[in-house]
Parts: structure tokens; sequence; C-alpha cells
């Protein structure tokens, strides 16, 4: 549903030049994986174990921060190797992370975020609800986690929760109709998935214009949100051309089925305000010069009508209370841990660190193998 088969396994397959065409991979994965949820199979160890022969050590108490890919997948992972006593600790009241919050309904439904859940469940797996990794109160630290609660290993999985934001939009909030892609797809997916939360959200109201800047999967998704929620007309704005956006194929030809306008080659620089709303944008022409760098050119400006701005420049961590849970773990300039990609460690022992917030994963897919490859490297460690 929401893996870039087209950049993966069918980018790489061997018909892919042929008249026929690629395998359509992703759609025979996903027919597997419908038919195995309709057997309504429970997740067990491998039954000719029955556990009698592990040692203490697969009672060791395991910390997860975060419900999202990574996390999901690494309990599951160190549940199937035998550990026992599995907790993860998610910050909201509904499950699934990115997947469940960001990602619209049409594109990847909360069933199958849910039934990955329920595996991991199956498992033997704990989930606590409303527990952050904060420093203020009632919230969770590294440093409580393994010298108070007792903990012998961490995995860090609450990727990146702060939009990064153009100084431009600084102290516009939805009042005059600003909108980053952290505060409306959360909004969106509240109000359209059922079962998530029992917060019985509605979805936001748009109307006229809305302008979506960013070239991502994330700004595809906040665009055809925006067409449900009553906009009229979208454009989508980005700073580079086609060529170097970081859509994934299939997301980009929704997104024009659907009568999104696109926009290349422009970089925001003013948002016109009156009245309290915002009533239009100005750009200014982005070129690429001889040596690589793209520069803009203030000679050429655009200027577009527009009633709302979803920002979905990416994400980031900038969080003071959160950084300061992460002590001891050694963190970069731009606040990120630093992390072994080989192993997913941290400078901490015992704490790992994966998806969106070990910088590497730009996808979902890329998360869950983050998981993996920390549930071998986890176990690994408490194995010495």
């Amino acid at each position: 549903m929401v893996c870039p088969t087209s950049d993966l396994c069918v980018g790489g397959c061997n018909l892919y030049a042929s008249e026929e065409g690629p395998i359509n991979i992703g759609g025979l994965q996903q027919f597997a994986v419908d038919i195995f949820k309709a057997m309504h199979i429970p997740a067990i160890r491998d039954p000719r174990d029955d556990g009698t022969n592990l040692s203490d050590k697969y009672s060791s108490k395991i910390a997860l921060m975060g419900c999202g890919p990574a996390s999901i997948s690494c309990a599951t992972f160190l549940a199937r190797l035998g550990y026992k006593d599995l907790t993860i600790f998610e910050k909201q009241d509904y499950l699934g992370g990115l997947s469940s919050q960001e990602i619209p309904q049409y594109r990847l439904p909360y069933d199958a975020v849910n039934f990955e859940v329920e595996l991991m469940k199956d498992l033997g797996v704990k989930i606590i609800r409303n527990k952050p990794l904060t420093i203020e109160k009632d919230g969770l630290t590294v440093q409580n986690l393994l010298n108070e609660h007792g903990y012998k290993a961490v995995f860090l999985g609450i990727g990146l929760p702060n939009p990064n934001i153009d100084p431009i939009f600084k102290d516009l909030t939805t009042a005059e109709g600003f909108y980053t892609s952290k505060n409306f797809l959360p909004i969106v997916s509240k109000s359209s998935k059922a079962g998530m939360c029992a917060c019985k959200a509605s979805l936001p109201v748009l109307s006229g214009n809305v302008v979506v800047l960013g070239a991502g999967d994330t700004a595809m998704d906040c665009a055809t949100s925006a067409i449900r929620c009553g906009a009229t007309k979208i454009f989508v704005c980005f700073r580079k051309g086609f060529n170097q956006m970081r859509a994934v194929p299939e997301e980009v030809d929704v997104a024009i089925e659907e009568r999104c306008e696109f926009l290349p080659f422009c970089s925001p620089r003013q948002v016109i305000v009156k009245n309290g709303k915002i009533t239009s944008m100005e750009f200014v022409k982005t070129e690429q010069n001889e040596s690589g760098d793209w520069i803009e050119d203030e000679d050429q400006t655009i200027r577009l009508k527009c009633n709302y701005v979803i920002s979905a420049f990416g994400s980031t961590l900038n969080e003071l209370s959160v950084i300061q849970a992460l002590e001891p773990v050694l963190i970069d300039k731009y606040n990120y841990p630093v992390v072994d990609l080989k192993t997913m460690s941290t400078s901490e022992p015992g704490v790992f660190c994966g998806g969106d917030l070990a910088k590497i994963a730009s996808t979902t897919v890329e998360s869950v193998n983050d998981g993996k490859t920390a549930a071998w490297h986890l176990h690994r460690y408490l194995q010495v």
C-alpha cells in the first residue's frame, strides 16, 4: 500500500523494458496479505520451541519508545526471538505512529496498521499509551528507563515530531489559514479513520485555492487530502524540478489525476495576509547554476492567490524537553542521536534507534527494516 515498489522491486524487474511491462509485485503482495488477514491466524513463535531452553536473559526488560513502524518491527522480531518482557510506550492515545496519523485512510487504511499491531500483541508485547519521551511531568527519559525502571535495553522510535517551517510563516496559525503537514494530516486521519481514536475530530473545512509547499510523498498526501476537505484548486509548489521530486511516481500520478497543479522552481518569499486571513503568496524562481547549486532569481517573481497554505517541508526534532530526555545519548548538531547505521546502536550501551529519528529512513519499509536490524543487534547485546 505504501511501499514504493516502482523505486524498489518493480523498478528492478527484468520485464520492466518488455512490452508486457514489469510484474505487479505490489499487487501480489497486497493480495497475499489480504488473504492472510482474512484467515485470522494469530502470530506465534516457533511451535517446536516451548521456551524451556531459553536463558534468563530472554526475560530482560526491554522498552521501546513510540509505537510507529520501526518500534512495531523491532518488538515483533524480538518477541519472535523469545523475549518475554517487551513494553512499548506511546505518546498518543492511538497506535501506529506516522502510518496512522499522517498517511490518509484512502492510501493506508487504519485496519492495515492495526493488523500489524494485533500480530505484535499476539506475541505478548505490552503497550502503554499516553506516555511520551520527555523530561516533563509523567514523561519518561532514557536515563530513568535504564537506571530507575530496570530496563536492560531501550529502542528509540519516536520519529520526528516537529515540522520544518520557513521563517516567513512565523507567527501564522490555522486561524489565518496556515497549516503544516504535522497538524493538518493528523486531523484528517483522526476524523476519517474509524477505530483510530475516540477523539471525534472533524475534517478541516477548506475552500478556494490551497498552496501546498513540498515535493515529497507527504506533500502529495496533503494535496490530495485538501481536495477532500473542500479545496477548489491545489497548487503544489517546490523549489527544484520534476527530476528532483522525492515523491514516488504513484503518489505524483494520483495528485495529477485529481487535478493538482504543479509549479516547480518556486521558492516561497512572502505570504500576504489581509484582515487576518491569507490572501496570496509570492515566490521567486529558482535555477541551477553551472556548479550544480540552486540559486534564487529575484528578478523573476510569481504571485498566487490562495486562501490556505500547507507546508510540507519535512520534519525535525526541536522540542527541548524531548532532546533533554535523550541524555546521555550523544546527539549531533541537528539534535538527532548519533547512530551506527550497521547496528542501529547509539553512543549509550543498550540504547538503539531507528526510523525517522535515525535520519536514514525515508519510507515506511525502511523504518521497518531499521527495527529489524536493531532487534538483531539488541539481541546480540543482551546475550553477551
